[in-house]
């Protein structure tokens, strides 16, 4: 008996398990998360938004997989450019999301299933094969001698008929004049039918007395399809009300006889059209019977065999697919795991730093014992030797002495890369900063591809934007050649006089001047750097009030930085108090910087929906902003200001009504000064209707939050 029948045989003992088929989109449901690009570099605590294009202990698991499998010359991961404007930039290379790795993977090592297209993920396992089952039904009939050509036209207008998952079907009607071959065909199409409505106890008669006729095609596809049936109906056996399974539910005889299809299959067409993905599921089969040993044991087999005729592995599916069904089973058990792929996925995710009391990290001892395991990857173990005595020891140096010693020529795979950069970590911690920013501008040297490259800008960008060395972001010899990392030096760390630089810079692109622009005028206002802004100002193009967003906005401007947002027009507060312009208003400022009338009009811009972008330092940001020279605006204490000199005026009114109005309507402040006590809003409520009975701001009020 052959290796693969064994295994099948051995299925049907240890098929009385339940188990649900179901996939995963995250490890600990990180993709689900809202990301936004970072340049914070990850460290052992879990993280699905700044992975890293290394093995490391924060990396969602799915991300480290995928790493694993590139290495061993199973997976192609293709990062793509992204044409956009700096402005609009949005991702990161490196760091980057799980999702936008994953979604980017592909089989380096073809799958031997042959298919036409590649389904979505599905919960109706069954409705995956509908598109190329018709196309494999289609093309089939058309090659079938035995049919007329009337017949043929027949059989083809019904399976383009069977079309759908989501409504019942009705059975075709088998014409009596019709030769066997024909009712044979048609009977296969209501077997179908059957399958795709979820009747699979009939589709399983029906494809079981198909398996008996003359037509070869016929024969095997529906004794493959027993497979995919019979699976569908054990499934379906322990769903209950609300679609959810109760494996205590599920018919076991029908679990036993699912594994029976699959052994007859093979015993029949040990190199059929059909053998790899009847091999596929094989997997699910030991899910549904909770056999997590003969899992992960499949698992290994598909890894060590990518060129035999039955491979069955599908990228980026199979990453979700593991990450749930090994490292998330109810039935794990590490003694299950014996190989050093897997041991080096359940190493890492247990060297991070711990987030429930429950969780468990690996000890030395532990980690130590699976040495033999790893007797034919050594530099792997010594690596997650390393990261135990860097992460969870905090032993950097002696970490140090299980990583290489040199640095390479080139980096060849993900674990070097992993390597270098755990020991530039090191380097970081235990060294000067001059001695870590030659170590990656080393490292940066010998990359070639987007993710080496983006590690060593990732690990360069603190030293150069400390420094402020902006010929490290600009021109064509900068070293930071990652938009991302641009875009954020220029909002969020380059200083006052870095980004004037900019806007001047012969070298700088017009989309990298458009950006300093935006934020130097952004912050100095926001800052009351009004000499500063009113500088800036002079800059902007002559039609900056297209630089905007709004729905008939050319893209040329939508794409760049919304300039429109300064050219504000002023505002009407009554007849004596009357705001110009933004860049008239800020002129004035320059020269009163404490004239409170004028404060209350730059107030009045910083309510525009024009201002919305304004920064605002009740949200956290990083201590950069706090660098610009000046003081931040908060329009709530000009109102107090104005309060506390306590001169009977229409200023006055307005300052106490603009005043409440900054807790209304949720009693949270929106003015971004320090909270005033609800009895103190009282007072101010009990002023200005009584000071100021007959303005139409102390009529309006009714409440002071």
């Amino acid at each position: 008996m052959n290796t693969s029948l064994k295994l099948f045989n051995q299925a049907l003992f240890y098929s009385l398990i339940p188990f649900s088929i179901f996939y995963s989109t995250s490890s600990q449901a990180g993709v689900d998360n809202y990301c936004e690009p970072s340049t914070e570099v990850q460290s052992n605590h879990y993280t699905a938004c700044q992975s890293l294009p290394a093995l490391t202990p924060a990396n969602d698991n799915q991300v480290n997989m995928l790493l694993l499998l590139s290495d061993l010359g199973l997976a192609k991961i293709n990062i793509a450019e992204t044409k956009s404007t700096l402005w609009m930039t949005s991702y990161s290379k490196v760091p980057f999301e799980a999702s936008s790795m994953l979604s980017v993977s592909a089989n380096k090592s073809p799958n031997a299933r042959k298919v036409t297209d590649i389904p979505a993920l599905s919960y109706n396992e069954h409705c995956n094969s509908l598109s190329h089952g018709s196309k494999a039904f289609i093309q089939q009939v058309k090659a079938e001698a035995k049919l007329s050509a009337t017949e043929k036209e027949s059989l083809i207008r019904e399976r383009k008929n069977i079309n759908q998952c989501a409504e019942t079907l009705a059975l075709i009607q088998v014409n009596p004049n019709w030769s066997s071959t024909a009712r044979q065909y048609a009977s296969y199409l209501n077997a179908t039918i059957s399958f795709y409505n979820t009747n699979f106890s009939t589709a399983t008669k029906i494809y079981t007395v198909l398996t008996q006729v003359d037509s070869a095609w016929l024969k095997e596809t529906s004794q493959y399809m027993l497979i995919r049936s019979s699976l569908n109906e054990a499934y379906q056996s322990g769903v209950g009300e609300y679609g959810d399974l109760d494996h205590s539910k599920i018919n076991q005889k029908l679990v036993t006889n699912f594994f029976n299809t699959i052994t007859q299959y093979f015993k029949l067409y040990p190199q059929g059209l059909y053998a790899a993905s009847a091999r596929g599921y094989l997997r699910r089969g030991f899910w549904l019977s909770g056999k997590h040993d003969l899992l992960v044991n499949e698992y290994v087999w598909q890894l060590n065999h990518s060129k035999s005729s039955v491979y069955n592995l599908e990228l980026p599916n199979l990453v979700h697919e593991m990450d749930r069904h090994v490292f998330q089973s109810s039935h794990f058990n590490i003694k299950h795991l014996k190989n050093p792929f897997f041991l080096s996925i359940y190493d890492l995710m247990h060297m991070r730093k711990k987030q429930a009391d429950d969780d468990v990290i690996i000890s030395w001892n532990e980690l130590n014992t699976q040495k033999n395991i790893f007797k034919d990857q050594p530099e792997l173990f010594q690596y997650l030797q390393a990261n135990h005595l860097y992460y969870v020891q905090n032993k950097p140096l002696e970490a140090l002495k299980y990583l290489p010693q040199t640095m390479p020529n080139s980096i060849n795979n993900y674990l070097q890369l992993s390597q270098l950069l755990l020991k530039g970590r090191i380097l970081e911690n235990t060294q000067s900063g001059k001695n870590a920013q030659q170590y990656w501008e080393n490292l940066l040297a010998i990359s070639k591809t987007a993710e080496q490259r983006g590690t060593a800008e990732l690990m360069l960008y603190p030293h150069y934007a400390k420094q402020q060395n902006l010929n490290q972001f600009i021109g064509s010899n900068a070293k930071i050649k990652q938009a991302f990392l641009q875009k954020q030096y220029l909002i969020d760390a380059a200083d006052e006089t870095s980004l004037m630089h900019v806007i001047k810079s012969p070298n700088a692109s017009q989309d990298q001047k458009n950006v300093a622009l935006y934020t130097v005028l952004n912050k100095s206002l926001a800052f009351q750097n009004y000499p500063l802004f009113n500088q800036a100002f002079t800059a902007l193009p002559n039609n900056a009030a297209q630089y905007h967003s709004g729905e008939n906005s050319p893209e040329k401007f939508s794409q760049q930085p919304p300039f429109a947002n300064f050219i504000w027009k002023g505002t009407k507060i009554s007849n004596t108090i009357q705001c110009p312009d933004l860049f008239t208003l800020t002129k004035q400022l320059q020269t009163n910087p404490k004239d409170l009338t004028l404060k209350v009009c730059l107030g009045e811009y910083s309510r525009s929906s024009q201002a919305y972008d304004l920064v605002d330092l009740s949200y956290p940001h990083d201590n950069s902003l706090l660098s610009f020279k000046g003081t931040y605006f908060a329009r709530g204490n000009t109102y107090k200001e104005i309060i506390k000199q306590n001169q009977k005026s229409e200023l006055t009114a307005y300052a106490l009504f603009r005043a409440i109005q900054c807790y209304a309507p949720s009693g949270i402040n929106e003015c971004q000064d320090s909270d005033v006590a609800k009895p103190v809003r009282k007072q101010w409520y009990d002023q200005i209707k009584r000071d100021y009975p007959d303005t139409s701001w102390a009529k309006s009020l009714k409440y002071y939050w």
